[in-house]
């Protein structure tokens, strides 16, 4: 496929949205003309109230289903079996009867005397309904103890011990006959301490483990088997502790593909393999810098001497590994600085050589058997076969082997499998040898090589461009249109099914964060649509988000900062393993962020509390789940995940704060127990851009400095270009990055602001803005990045922008170009026609029987009850006709209601007499029929659903055109109403529903009903995703 243009492809990726714009080159390959720009916008599959992947709630609440799912048959397959073995009637009547004897009675009774079979089953059953909490190795360590769950374990533990109980269920039985409870209750009491402040003190009545069960089981059946030897068979012991101690395992998580081997998985980077692998790749780029700042390279015995004191510690300062090496005077490293003063040695081979653990017996191992033995360690989930695996393979006592497999190893996974390690690492150790020398060596290609330049007959073509490498004119091949990025992207992917007749997601995986997946996609519609109607480019440039070089006093002010951060993590560190009692390589990054945020609400410990309440909050109590993170502004509101809008909260008060400002949550109205002035006292402490998101017009304050920042948004942005960057080369080799801070000078200086506008300001209310950085992007040449670096490298930021003042335009006609091609544009939004969704909202309503509704909910962290009047969905089919009986006319009594959710279309239908009238198909109603009809039913392409003639059939990002003032307008279908009215924007304009809802702004829906659409002569239209436009014209 031959080139039909000599032109230049922009984009302007972001986490919604991919601003394009196509540049004409001269024979010069310098930009002369703006062809064409556009605008593609989808969602991120994100949850936009909190930013949460859509997928996680599905998946949530999936994995609740399937937990009711799993009880419900354990219950009936541990009946079948107590049926089975004769210790339960086949009558369904004497089973109920069972019910009225009380089990605690019989599971004291059965550890001295005989039951009936009945009386043994009904016992069984009983247990079988709460089998307590399973520990696992990889769950239960030492550093989970301090929750109250396993607070309440060890008590209950102790309690049976001290009390003399055989078994929990004897003692059980003791504290129901006494009165006392039984069951589990979760408590957050608040305690006064002696020093009058008060403290969240949260708790369990009591909780049971599953150990304490099997020894019930245990003990119960021993005794019956004594005495009715005929009944209680060794057969019948194995099938019913099966059924009540029986646990799915968890399935593995895969560990991604690897980046040289994608078939292997990669490997921990526990293994010490991995841990070698890193240290060799270090050592060997460790320069020594003498005089003159020159460079001079580790000698082999040099590096090998270190490679051997590393191997046996899990760090070496540099100042000892000058003494090692025997330089000295004024000497440095290349990796030392302010930041880092230390190289990290072998881990792994540091923890398990401990005297507590194998000693110096570790060193006796070759490597294979110290790979083997560490990934049993981190694979193993049963840490009783775990202990007998190690006592078995190596020869040492069980103490050694329970401490060993309670160990704490680095957690994760490195980049590459154990077979490409197996050949890159004997490369590195061969001589002082950088990474790329030794990949080479190993036969392997570079990373940044993979996956491009290879013919595949029939997908691929050839071209001579410039390697960006070499800067010599080569040959390529690239593909003729671009493919899903899972198949050539193989390294970023999970693993696939590799079943050829799966689609191309499920065959070859695919990334896992939602909205670099759905970014990549859009990327591929927009750019084939592009090479089917121009050609390939000669060049493509993808904006990415990169700071720009530094200069020496910028670096070294960069430099400080890290160093203070992290010498004030490593400090954290220390603390919370010393707090949890865990080593430094368990502390967990969250618990970090806490510390940090705890540090920040005073200097003096002791008047370190919570925001809200103004509870003390300790260290140990800061470490416990009853003190959360808290974004001080909704997340949902702002998406800002930075530290400047977090702190630390009493779990308590963060639930009575809820999704609210402060202001609005303790500031608007009275709370009882919370002072909203003492709140802002203690906010006063806290660093300034954090202190004023307390204040009531914080959140204002907020939007008017940092709204469309979004971290995480930022974050996505960061990973999609780079993966895009792989991914783009495929069809134009000639693919390059450029730094992201540029686009928005150059933008200002060129004068590109006012295209849309907004009095010199980027107006992000029109989703054109994407564009205008795409034309910019498209313009910033090699040339051009080069002279803003050395620029920025000795000037502060407002010489920068001094400097940006006197760049010439591209060309005489830049600007003109650009708001010619601005104006030219369609937005193409993508529409998600699928029935799926949320059919309804969570909350289950009581149906009262008088057109009222009954619920609860909480208030101020205390559970009230409400009444509300709502439409009542019915089933007809629902299955509970047993519980709950039927109606006179037969059909099933309704007990529960919920209410909907979202409307899936609206279908515009001519009566009768010819005018259109609207009828809307929720989200529920469009479940059912795709349910009992199939989905021909809901798409019927000429027929409502309710058989009458279609006019057309709207959704939400549908784009209609119609009259307007005497105007045609295009807008897009923003939301539905249920009672018909639909709403629409104009397909330009950005934020519409949080636009619509401020009463500062001026932008408001275009609402329309079915009738009012006949008079303004509306009809759907497409836009592609290149922003071609089809109208079909108005049918009456």
């Amino acid at each position: 496929m031959l080139h039909k243009m000599h032109y230049r492809l922009a984009l302007d990726l972001g986490s919604t949205s991919l601003g394009w714009a196509m540049i004409r080159l001269d024979a010069d390959n310098q930009p002369c003309a703006v062809i064409k720009a556009g605008v593609r916008i989808f969602s991120n599959g994100r949850n936009p109230k909190d930013g949460s992947s859509l997928a996680v709630t599905r998946r949530e609440a999936r994995a609740m289903r399937r937990r009711r799912d799993r009880l419900l048959k354990r219950k009936a397959r541990m009946m079948r079996t107590l049926i089975e073995y004769g210790f339960f009637p086949a009558e369904a009547a004497q089973r109920k009867a069972l019910e009225t004897i009380n089990p605690f009675a019989l599971r004291a009774k059965g550890l001295d005397e005989a039951l009936t079979p009945a009386e043994f089953g009904r016992a069984l059953f009983h247990i079988n309904q709460r089998r307590g909490f399973k520990s696992n190795r990889k769950t239960d360590k030492k550093d989970n103890d301090s929750g109250a769950l396993k607070t309440a374990i060890g008590k209950v533990r102790a309690t049976i011990e001290a009390e003399g109980c055989r078994t929990v269920g004897e003692w059980l039985h003791k504290r129901d006959v006494a009165g006392l409870t039984v069951r589990a209750r979760y408590h957050q009491d608040k305690v006064i301490k002696e020093d009058g402040k008060t403290k969240i003190d949260k708790y369990y009545d009591l909780y049971i483990d599953r150990a304490m069960i099997e020894q019930e089981f245990d003990e119960l059946w021993k005794k019956q088997a004594e005495l009715n030897p005929a009944l209680f068979t060794e057969a019948a012991r194995a099938d019913l502790k099966d059924v009540l101690l029986h646990q799915r395992p968890l399935k593995p998580v895969k560990s991604g593909r690897c980046t040289f081997m994608p078939d292997e998985e990669r490997a921990p980077l526990a293994l010490p393999s991995t841990q070698r692998f890193r240290m060799y790749q270090e050592v060997n780029n460790l320069r020594i810098l003498r005089d003159g700042l020159k460079e001079e390279p580790l000698t082999l015995k040099q590096r090998d001497d270190l490679i051997a004191a590393l191997e046996k510690n899990s760090k070496h300062s540099f100042t000892q590994i000058k003494t090692l090496l025997g330089v000295g005077g004024a000497v440095q490293f290349n990796f030392e600085d302010l930041k880092r003063q230390e190289l990290k040695g072998n881990t792994t081979s540091a923890i398990l050589s401990n005297d507590k653990h194998f000693g110096k017996a570790w060193f006796t191992f070759d490597e294979a058997k110290q790979d083997a033995i560490v990934l049993q360690l981190v694979k193993e989930e049963n840490e009783a076969k775990l202990v007998r695996w190690l006592q078995d393979e190596t020869g040492i006592d069980e103490k050694r082997a329970e401490a060993i497999a309670n160990v704490g190893l680095p957690e994760g996974y490195g980049s590459l499998c154990a077979k490409a390690l197996a050949r890159i690492l004997p490369e590195l150790r061969r001589d002082v040898m950088t990474y790329d020398k030794a990949v080479q060596a190993a036969g392997f290609e570079h990373h940044s090589r993979l996956g491009s330049n290879t013919e595949i007959p029939g997908l691929t073509f050839k071209i001579e461009s410039i390697d960006q490498d070499s800067g010599e004119v080569k040959q390529f091949h690239i593909h003729k249109v671009l493919p899903y990025y899972g198949e050539y992207l193989q390294r970023h992917v999970g693993f696939g099914s590799g079943e050829p007749e799966d689609p191309a997601e499920k065959r070859y995986g695919k990334i896992a964060n939602p909205t670099v997946h759905i970014g990549l996609n859009q990327i591929r519609l927009v750019v084939n649509a592009l090479l089917k109607r121009y050609g390939h480019p000669s060049e493509v440039i993808v904006e990415l988000a990169r700071d720009l070089k530094q200069s020496k006093d910028q670096r070294d002010e960069e430099s400080k900062r890290q160093a203070e951060n992290q010498k004030r993590n490593k400090r954290l560190r220390d603390a919370i393993a010393g707090t949890l009692k865990i080593s430094e390589e368990r502390v967990r990054r969250d618990d970090i962020q806490k510390m940090i945020l705890w540090e920040e609400l005073s200097f003096d410990p002791a008047d370190r509390r919570c925001p809200y309440s103004g509870a003390q909050i300790s260290a140990t109590m800061l470490l416990s789940d009853e003190v959360e993170v808290e974004h001080i502004l909704p997340f949902s509101q702002t998406l800002d995940d930075s530290l400047n809008n977090k702190t630390v909260a009493l779990r308590q008060a963060n639930r009575i704060k809820g999704n609210r400002t402060p202001w609005d949550a303790f500031g608007a109205q009275a709370v009882a127990g919370f002072d909203y002035e003492s709140i802002l006292v203690r906010a006063e402490g806290m660093p300034k851009a954090k202190r004023y998101r307390f204040a009531e017009n914080g959140y204002q304050r907020w939007l008017k400095d940092d709204a469309s920042f979004l971290a995480r948004a930022l974050n996505d942005t960061r990973h999609m270009s780079k993966v895009a960057f792989e991914y783009l080369k495929l069809i134009c080799p000639n693919t390059r990055v450029i730094p992201g801070r540029m686009t928005a000078m150059l933008r200002a200086k060129f004068g590109l602001n006012d295209v849309l506008g907004l009095n010199g300001e980027k107006n992000r209310n029109d989703h054109r803005h994407h564009a205008v950085d795409a034309c910019v992007i498209a313009v910033t040449d090699q040339g051009l990045l080069q002279r803003f670096a050395k620029a920025s490298a000795s000037a502060r930021e407002q010489q920068l922008n001094r400097l940006v003042e006197n760049m010439p335009l591209p060309w005489g006609s830049y600007r003109e170009h650009v708001q010619r091609a601005i104006n030219a544009i369609w937005i193409s939004h993508k529409p998600d026609h699928s029935h799926e969704g949320a059919m309804h909202n969570d909350t289950a309503y009581g149906l009262r029987g008088d057109g009222k509704v009954s619920f609860h909910k909480m208030v101020e962290g205390v559970r009230t009850h409400s009444e509300d009047n709502l439409k009542v969905i019915e089933i007809s089919n629902a299955k509970a006709t047993d519980r709950h009986g039927l109606l006179p006319n037969g059909e099933p009594r309704p007990y529960k209601g919920y209410k909907g959710d979202s409307n899936y279309c609206i279908e515009i239908v001519r009566n009768e007499k010819g005018k259109w009238e609207g009828e809307v198909i929720s989200t529920f109603e469009a479940y059912q029929l795709v349910r009992e009809h199939g989905i021909a039913r809901l798409r019927h392409s000429t027929l409502s659903v309710s058989g009458k003639l279609l006019v057309m059939r709207l959704m939400i990002d549908d784009v209609v055109r119609l009259i307007i003032d005497e105007q045609t307008r295009t807008m897009r279908i923003a939301t539905l109403s249920g009672n018909g009215q639909i709403f629409m924007a104009d397909t330009s304009e950005a934020n519409v529903d949080a636009r619509n809802r401020s009463k500062e702004e001026t932008f408001a829906y275009v609402s329309k009903m079915a009738g009012s659409l006949q008079k303004a002569n509306a009809r759907r239209i497409n836009i592609s995703p290149i922003g071609e436009l089809r109208d079909p014209g108005f049918k009456e």
